[in-house]
C-alpha cells in the first residue's frame, strides 16, 4: 500500500514500511512561499514557529497547561509517519532563520551580543539537524532520505564552523554536502529535483573556495576549482569519503534497479540525454512501431508536461545546470515532434498511393497534401530547427515538392468541372514548384536522421505527371475553341464582291487587324536640328510682332492690338 502524507510518503515493503521524505525540495518550498524570495527571515520564522505547534498538535506532542518546568516530549521509540521528520525539519529550519536574520541586524550594528546569540541560535540548529540524522538512521527510512538528511547536517555544519572560524570543520562538511549532492544529482531523473540539487551546489562552492583561501591552500595549482580542492581533500580524508562513497553506490544502485538508466541520442549531429523514465518508455514504445502515429501523439503530450514541470521548476530554483537540462529537453521535444509530424506525413503519402490506385477524387488528394504542408510548416516552426540551416534547407525542398503535387491535383480537380484555362494556369504553378524544389534538391543534402527524403526518380515521376497533365489542357482548349458550329458561322459572315472584299460599311462588326502590326521605318527628327536652329539669325519684326499686347476691348476676344 502507498499512503500519501501532506510532504512525506511511506512505502510499504513486505511488512515493514519505509518512510521518505523530499528534504529539499520541502525546505526550498517553505522557504520561497514564507518570506526568502525577499530575504525576509522574521517571516520565515514565524511560520516555522506555527508549523512546529501545529505539527506538535497533529502528533499529541504538546505540553500539558500545568505549572511545573518545561518536560519536553520525546519521539516515539518507533513510528512509521512521516510528519515526525517533517518536526524535526521545521525545528531545524527554524534555529537558522532566526540565526540569519540575526546576521542581518549584526551588519548594520557593534554590538557584539548579536553576533554571540547568532552563533548560539546556528549551534542549535545544527545540533537539531544531527537529531534528525541520528532519527533517521534508527527508523526504517529508505536510503535517499538519510543521505539528504546527513548532507543537510554537514552544510549547517560548514555554516557554523564558518562563523567560529574553524575552516578545516567548514570544509569537511561543505565537501561532504556537495559530494551527496553531486551524486544525486547525476542520478536523478527528475527535472525539479535536479535543479534543486544543482542550487544547492551553487550555494556551496564559494564556501569550498573560502574556506580553501582561509586555509592557505594558495600554493597548490588547482586552488580556484573546486574539483581541484574536493580532489586535495578526499586524498587527505580518504578514510570517511570511502565510507561515504559506498553508502552513495549502495543507493544510487538500489535506485538504478528501481529506474532505467539515462538514455542518449544523437540526432542531426546533436547529441542529448532524456532522463525522465516515463518518456524514455514512451519513446521505446513509440519506436518499436514507427508507423503508429498514436504512440508518437501520446510521447509528445508527455514531453510537454515534462517541459511544462522544468519550466515552473525553474522559476521556482535556478541552478547552474538548469539552461543545460532546458536545452536537453527541447532538444528531445523537438526529436519527438518530428517524427510525429514525419510518420504523419508519411501515412498521408500511403494514402494517397492507395487513391491513386482505387481511383479517389483529386479533392481527397489535396485535402492529404494540404496536411502534409501543415505538417511541414509545424516541424519549421519548432525552436530547436529554427538554428539548424541545413535542416531548414531540406524542409524548404520538401514544401517545394509537395507544392507542385498540390497545384497538380488542384489543377485536375479544375479541369474535371470545365475550367480549362484555371487548370492550365495551375499546371503552370505547379512547374514552378517543381522546377524549384529541383535546384533546392541540387544543393541539399539529406540528413542520416531525416525520414522525408526526395530523390531525383521522384522529381522525374512529378516533370512527367505536370507535363501530361499540361499537354491535355493545352489540347483541350484547342478543341473547345476550334469547334464545327463556330466554323460554320464565321464562314456564313463572309461576303466577297467581285474586287475580294467587302465594303467597309459593310464589315464594321467584323474590322480585322493584324496582331503584332507590321513594322513600318518611322521618320526620325534629325539629331542636329535643335543645334542648328540656335545658329539662325530670325528678323527683329518677328520679336516686336510676339511682344505687342491686345486692344483693351478686343482682348476680351483674343485678338485686335491699339
Amino acid at each position: 500500500m502507498t499512503t500519501v502524507e501532506n510532504a512525506g510518503n511511506t512505502h510499504a515493503i513486505g511488512s515493514a514500511l519505509t518512510m521518505s521524505v523530499d528534504v529539499l525540495r520541502l525546505i526550498n518550498e517553505a522557504r520561497m512561499t514564507y518570506g526568502l524570495r525577499h530575504q525576509d527571515y522574521q517571516r520565515y520564522r514565524q511560520y516555522c514557529t506555527r508549523r512546529v505547534l501545529r505539527l506538535r498538535q497533529i502528533l499529541k506532542l504538546t505540553q500539558s497547561n500545568n505549572k511545573k518546568g518545561y518536560q519536553p516530549k520525546e519521539f516515539p521509540s518507533e513510528f512509521d509517519n512521516p510528519l515526525y521528520l517533517h518536526l524535526c525539519i521545521y525545528g531545524v529550519e527554524r534555529d537558522w532563520a532566526y540565526a540569519m536574520e540575526l546576521k542581518q541586524e549584526s551588519a548594520t550594528t557593534v554590538n557584539l551580543r548579536k553576533r554571540h546569540h547568532l552563533i548560539k541560535r546556528l549551534k542549535r540548529a545544527y545540533q537539531r539537524s544531527e537529531q534528525f540524522y541520528a532519527e533517521c538512521e534508527k527508523q526504517k527510512v529508505d536510503g535517499r532520505t538519510v543521505l539528504d538528511a546527513k548532507a543537510y547536517a554537514s552544510a549547517l555544519k560548514g555554516y557554523l564552523c564558518v562563523e567560529q572560524d574553524n575552516w578545516e570543520g567548514a570544509l569537511e562538511g561543505f565537501v561532504t554536502a556537495r559530494t551527496i549532492y553531486e551524486r544525486f544529482a547525476t542520478a536523478n531523473g527528475n527535472a525539479h529535483a535536479e535543479a534543486l540539487y544543482y542550487s544547492a551546489i551553487d550555494e556551496i562552492d564559494p564556501n569550498i573556495r573560502f574556506c580553501a583561501y582561509k586555509l592557505h591552500l594558495s600554493g597548490q595549482s588547482n586552488t580556484q576549482s573546486v574539483d581541484g580542492i574536493i580532489h586535495g581533500f578526499k586524498t587527505q580524508h580518504t578514510d570517511s569519503i570511502q565510507r561515504l562513497e559506498a553508502q552513495l553506490s549502495d543507493v544510487v544502485y538500489q535506485q538504478a534497479k528501481e529506474e532505467t538508466q539515462s538514455v542518449h541520442i544523437t540526432w542531426h549531429n546533436k547529441e542529448f540525454s532524456i532522463k525522465n523514465q516515463a518518456v524514455i518508455a514512451a519513446l521505446a514504445k513509440a519506436e518499436q512501431d514507427a508507423d503508429d502515429v498514436s504512440a508518437w501523439v501520446e510521447s509528445e503530450k508527455l514531453i510537454k508536461k515534462v517541459m511544462k514541470e522544468d519550466k515552473e521548476a525553474t522559476a521556482k530554483v535556478t541552478s547552474s545546470r538548469s539552461a543545460k537540462t532546458t536545452e536537453e529537453l527541447e532538444y528531445t521535444y523537438a526529436y519527438i515532434a518530428y517524427n510525429l509530424y514525419a510518420r504523419t506525413i508519411q501515412r498521408n503519402l500511403r494514402t494517397v498511393r492507395e487513391l491513386q490506385k482505387t481511383g479517389g477524387k483529386p479533392q481527397e488528394l489535396v485535402k492529404l497534401y494540404d496536411d502534409v504542408l501543415k505538417n511541414l510548416e509545424s516541424s519549421r516552426s519548432l525552436p530547436v530547427i529554427k538554428d539548424d540551416h541545413a535542416f531548414e534547407s531540406e524542409l524548404d525542398t520538401l514544401t517545394c515538392f509537395y507544392r507542385a503535387h498540390r497545384c497538380a491535383y488542384v489543377a485536375l480537380s479544375y479541369a474535371g468541372i470545365n475550367k480549362l484555362a484555371e487548370s492550365f494556369a495551375l499546371y503552370q504553378r505547379a512547374q514552378n514548384y517543381a522546377v524549384e524544389a529541383k535546384q533546392l534538391q541540387t544543393t541539399c543534402r539529406f540528413s542520416a536522421d531525416s525520414l522525408l527524403v526526395i530523390t531525383n526518380h521522384d522529381l522525374a515521376e512529378l516533370d512527367q505527371q505536370i507535363h501530361m497533365g499540361t499537354v491535355k489542357m493545352h489540347t483541350a482548349s484547342y478543341l473547345a475553341n476550334d469547334g464545327d458550329e463556330d466554323l460554320i458561322r464565321k464562314m456564313g459572315e463572309l461576303k466577297l464582291d467581285e474586287s475580294g472584299e467587302n465594303a467597309l460599311i459593310e464589315r464594321l462588326s467584323s474590322l480585322s487587324i493584324a496582331t503584332p502590326s507590321s513594322f513600318e521605318p518611322v521618320a526620325c527628327k534629325p539629331f542636329y536640328f535643335d543645334l542648328a536652329a540656335n545658329h539662325v539669325k530670325y528678323p527683329e519684326s518677328l520679336t516686336a510682332r510676339a511682344n505687342k499686347s491686345a486692344g483693351t476691348i478686343w482682348k476680351l476676344f483674343g485678338f485686335g492690338g491699339k
